[in-house]
């Protein structure tokens, strides 16, 4: 767990939401002496919990906390918890944080914010609106309700309106490689009788440099919140908040042909792209048929190059580094929240959202790749009755929160990617439409070469120039019901023991299709619209122990079935009953510490989760999914003595396996099975789709060791500086383990200075300036088999600063 809010970081104000968060800290008048009263509590787990006595790893991140980073992107996170590490996603959208090796899902007040798979190609999040953010590890809980196999969950705390009086501030925020930011937060009551009160946020960026340090790359946002929250009556409560978000950007993806020479000295292996192959004609020809010129190979087959020397290249070379490349989002959502206390012990709680999410990622050089969502609209609901009586019994009492969800998403996509190939261009010359194979026509895709239908790039219906396919688990035109009642319930024996008792059943009610443009040639027996329906359960229980009023004992055990997903989180029409029931299990004990008067708190857990995990797939292919383990153990904790000091400190050990034993004899699907180095020494083909033996193979781009510590120290006068760390182990590449990126750290601060209606502060990032590497994409996602066709160098020193005024 990680304690430290600031006095701050909760406005007295606010009402609960769901979920309610509560975070204390030492008032001026009682400084250095916290209370047990005083203990940060959370209700993640339903009722309001001090954190000593909830069954899992919880971080509250008060807003000071992510103002101490300038948190923009899930990959800032990982300044709070060493269970988060950073990714690139091979030039993917990262909307989601990654958890102990997998992606964590993420939740508005307690609904799940839909359109994203494996933490990619959502929205981005907008973490200006909120006030706070909640980090949870394991499979998510019984009351929110699971969307995958997920290592943890975020459940974002939006801003609420200040009922007591008018307040605002407004701020601007500039700095190396073209950062611009500006950000207008105001609100305030509504009436005399202040039982209305509102909060309106504005966010505009126009560049941000862990972006447009990249050649080509930049990311510019408009992002309008607005929330209402109203108070007829004492027991009555409505919270309304509702945020429209426009994104144009373009990711860093890397740079491809990586070596342990270019990992280590920075050195490019050179090449010509002079043709590809297709299958051998002959037995004399050892890899296909060679053919000069442009041209796109059938899958096993690749690239031929004409290889030079290793030569140096700029840490800023970007393999989207074209205009033809881009990224764009619109998002809307709406949420409405209302708490009515019945009585005394009985809360009714009805918590609605409404999304709405239209995106578009081009990226036709050199992988000529598309992933396009017309539309998308996801309504959801979840109705609760909460039942906490006074304690009838010292010996007994207990606490019921039970209810019904409700979800409906419609949505069609598009995913062409069946030869996202990127080695064959050289990235020591400008990437120009050459560099990027050719599009496969129907004739071709069924010629002998191909003996594949589904391998046809097709036109996207609006979209001139960017093509799908089907058949590929992806491209979809879905609406699905989902129906899930739950049940949890705390059992108090005594003061020192408590059961936690969860049940759920997500019903799901599918029908998907062919998205609209699929030729008619394509739609048959084996590839046509399907009606499914499924139900899913899911189970934990948690004991918790008080071995004494300082030190609590806990461990838990989940199961339950998530479903596989495609690209925006909807269901595909090939999806057979074995990808709507994916079984995940959870086995965690730990132990929670609290210490010098409560001001040192510390967590130790060990944990093994397993589920499944997606793989490549080939259009008309098979296999998408393949069973995984994570375990691991992990300290963490943080230390407040006063109002002027406090830290944050973690460390996590995990292993990460993907299981390949009962796959009928197929193992993973790389692309180019071995460095460029090695294919130039031996003229081996580039971007070579190869499915590798049975067996269990370690996660890669997964490091083992990961570290977090976040100083800060302010003084009366108002000036302060933070300090935090972060460090991982290494990581390799792909499944040959020969390329891999050592161990890094980054160091970074910030100098502050707050008076009282202005603020001044200045960040340095990587201010020894470390010059890391981590892989395109982590172990838990498809584009893991791309590993050695992109490397992504990370940002060296850089630095920002703002200025802030308050009234």
């Amino acid at each position: 767990m990680m304690l430290a809010a600031d006095e701050q970081g909760v406005n007295s104000s606010s009402f609960s939401l769901m979920p309610e968060v509560l975070v204390t800290a030492t008032s001026p008048q009682n400084e250095g002496q916290a209370t047990a009263e005083e203990l940060p509590r959370s209700s993640v787990y339903g009722p309001d919990l001090s954190l000593l006595d909830i069954p899992r790893d919880v971080t509250l991140i008060s807003q000071e906390q992510l103002h101490t980073v300038m948190t923009q992107t899930a990959n800032d996170l990982v300044a709070f918890s060493p269970s988060i590490n950073p990714t690139e996603a091979t030039g993917n959208v990262v909307s989601e944080p990654v958890m102990r090796g997998l992606p964590a899902t993420v939740f508005r007040n307690g609904q799940l914010v839909g359109f994203s798979s494996g933490g990619n190609w959502g929205p981005l999040p907008n973490f200006n609106a909120d006030d706070s953010l909640d980090i949870v590890t394991g499979p998510v809980s019984i009351v929110y309700g699971p969307q995958e196999f997920a290592g943890g969950y975020v459940d974002e705390l939006t801003k609420q309106p200040f009922f007591d009086r008018f307040r605002g501030t407004a701020d601007y925020t500039l700095g190396m490689y073209d950062t611009n930011m500006w950000n207008i937060d105001i609100g305030g009551p509504i009436g005399k009788e202040k039982k209305l009160a509102y909060r309106l946020d504005y966010f505009g960026q126009e560049g941000y440099a862990p972006y447009n340090y990249y050649d080509g790359s930049y990311l510019n946002r408009e992002c309008a919140y607005i929330a209402l929250s109203w108070k007829p009556a004492e027991e009555i409560r409505v919270d309304w908040n509702a945020e429209l978000d426009q994104n144009s950007f373009l990711p860093y993806a890397g740079i491809n042909r990586p070596t342990q020479s270019l990992i280590d000295s920075g050195l490019y292996q050179t090449g010509s792209w002079i043709g590809y192959y297709t299958p051998p004609a002959t037995a004399v020809h050892p890899f296909g048929q060679f053919h000069p010129g442009q041209g796109t190979p059938p899958p096993g087959f690749g690239y031929a190059i004409d290889w030079g020397p290793q030569v140096p290249i700029s840490g800023r070379a970007n393999l989207f580094n074209t205009p033809l490349d881009s990224s764009h989002q619109l998002y809307a959502v709406s949420q409405a929240i209302a708490t009515i206390r019945l009585s005394d012990e009985l809360t009714l709680v009805n918590n609605m959202l409404f999304e709405y999410f239209r995106a578009n990622a081009a990226q036709p050089i050199p992988d000529p790749t598309w992933v396009v969502l017309p539309y998308g609209v996801d309504v959801a609901d979840r109705l609760e009755i909460r039942w906490e009586p006074d304690k009838q019994s010292k010996s007994f009492w207990q606490s019921i929160d039970s209810g019904l969800a409700f979800r409906f998403l419609s949505d069609e996509e598009y995913s062409g990617s069946w030869h996202p190939t990127s080695n064959q261009a050289d990235m020591s010359k400008p990437l120009t439409p050459a560099s990027a194979s050719t599009i496969v026509p129907y004739s071709l895709a069924i010629s002998p070469a191909y003996a594949n239908p589904f391998l046809t790039d097709i036109p996207i219906p609006g979209y001139p120039g960017e093509y799908y396919n089907v058949d590929n688990f992806a491209s979809t035109q879905c609406n699905f019901w989902e129906i899930s009642p739950f049940i949890q319930d705390i059992l108090h024996f005594g003061e020192k023991a408590s059961l936690f008792l969860g049940a759920r059943v997500d019903a799901y009610f599918v029908n998907a299709q062919p998205p609209s443009g699929t030729p008619a040639q394509l739609i048959g027996p084996s590839y046509d619209a399907t009606s499914t329906s499924a139900l899913l359960p899911q189970l934990t229980a948690s004991p918790t122990y008080r071995i004494f009023p300082w030190l609590s004992w806990y461990a838990t055990y989940y199961f339950g079935q998530t479903t596989a997903q495609s690209i925006f989180g909807s269901f595909a029409p090939e999806f057979t009953s074995t990808y709507y029931h994916q079984t995940q299990t959870l086995y965690e004990t730990g132990l929670k510490l609290s210490f010098l008067r409560d001001t040192l708190f510390l967590g130790l857990s060990a944990y093994a989760q397993s589920g499944f995990i997606p793989a490549f797939v080939l259009p008309g292919g098979t296999t998408p999914t393949v069973s995984a383990d994570v375990q691991g153990v992990q300290l963490q904790g943080s230390y407040r003595p006063d109002r002027h000091f406090w830290a944050n400190f973690g460390f996590n050990y995990m292993q990460g396996y993907e299981n390949w034993t009962n796959t009928d004899g197929v193992g993973p699907t790389t692309f180019t099975p071995y460095p460029a180095n090695i294919a130039a020494q031996y003229g081996l083909p580039v971007s070579q789709i190869v499915s590798l033996a049975p067996g269990i193979y370690p996660f890669i781009g997964f490091p083992k060791e990961y570290g977090n510590l976040m100083l800060t120290y302010k003084t009366d006068s108002g000036f302060g500086i933070s300090l935090w760390a972060i460090t991982q182990g290494g990581q390799f590449l792909s499944y040959d383990y020969s390329v891999r990126a050592p161990a890094w750290y980054t160091l970074n601060a910030s100098l502050f200075y707050v008076a009282k209606h202005w603020e001044a502060r200045i960040w340095f990032y990587n201010f020894t300036d470390n010059h890391y590497w981590i892989a395109g994409a982590p172990g838990f996602t498809p584009a893991r088999t791309a590993n050695l066709e992109y490397a992504a160098l990370q940002m060296p020193f850089w630095m920002q600063a703002m200025i802030r005024y308050s009234f």
